[in-house]
């Protein structure tokens, strides 16, 4: 009886031991530096996301290598998000809890009106981007899909930052724009259109600024529209 006692107590103890190192493997992961991370990465393979949160990143590497479709730095020392920094197969963006103050992304790529050629800034085609709790005073996110008919980017959310100036593109599916008490709240994208915005905490609510119908073609509302909003825009 001893000896099956003593084996059971054996086999629970190994259990229990197995138990512990499943459960330290994620910590582990977060322990790993950021160059032993890159080291791993494969530069032929698809990654589904990648992981850089709790780095204490100043400054954002060079992922242009990579093909990543969702890519996490949250919690890091970020003031700033290099765009040319980032792989173009990238779908998926989350950058919470940084020291972003400002975020300028245009995609006119495939723009048939060569006025928008030099706001231009990057051939990304990010589907969602989340920057709340940072220090965003501006923000800029227009984007002409690769595809026809396609919405980018689909979800957006700036909650929690310190914005003034917002710009976007129409019909986005949803936008989180919570506790930003400073919003102008004159855009010059269509309100109207987006299926969900959340705009809890702002004392004013977001309006669509009617530019008036042109007597002139269209080029010159263009840019009309540019020196309307020139912060935002440049």
């Amino acid at each position: 009886m001893r000896i099956v006692l003593i084996l059971l107590a054996s086999l629970l103890i190994s259990c229990k031991e197995k138990i512990e190192i499943k459960t330290n493997l994620p910590q582990q992961e977060k322990e790993k530096s950021l160059t032993e991370i890159l080291l791993n990465l494969s530069k032929t393979d698809t990654i589904p996301k990648l992981d850089l949160s709790h780095k204490k990143l100043d400054s954002l590497p060079d992922l242009t290598m990579f093909k990543i479709i969702a890519l996490d730095l949250s919690y890091n020392n970020l003031d700033t998000i290099p765009l040319s920094k980032l792989p173009l197969t990238l779908r998926k963006l989350k950058c919470t809890d940084n020291k972003l103050t400002k975020f300028m992304m245009m995609n006119y790529k495939n723009s048939v009106i060569p006025e928008l050629q030099p706001y231009h800034n990057s051939d990304l085609n990010l589907e969602e981007i989340d920057l709340s709790n940072n220090q965003l005073k501006v923000v800029t996110i227009k984007m002409l899909s690769i595809q026809k008919n396609k919405i980018l980017p689909k979800k957006i959310i700036v909650s929690n930052n310190k914005i003034e100036n917002l710009a976007t593109n129409d019909n986005i599916h949803y936008l989180d724009i919570s506790n930003n008490p400073n919003i102008n709240p004159e855009v010059l994208f269509a309100v109207e259109k987006i299926d969900t915005l959340i705009q809890t905490n702002n004392p004013k609510k977001l309006k669509t600024k009617r530019i008036p119908r042109p007597t002139k073609p269209i080029i010159c509302t263009l840019e009309v529209i540019y020196k309307t909003f020139p912060k935002s825009l440049k």
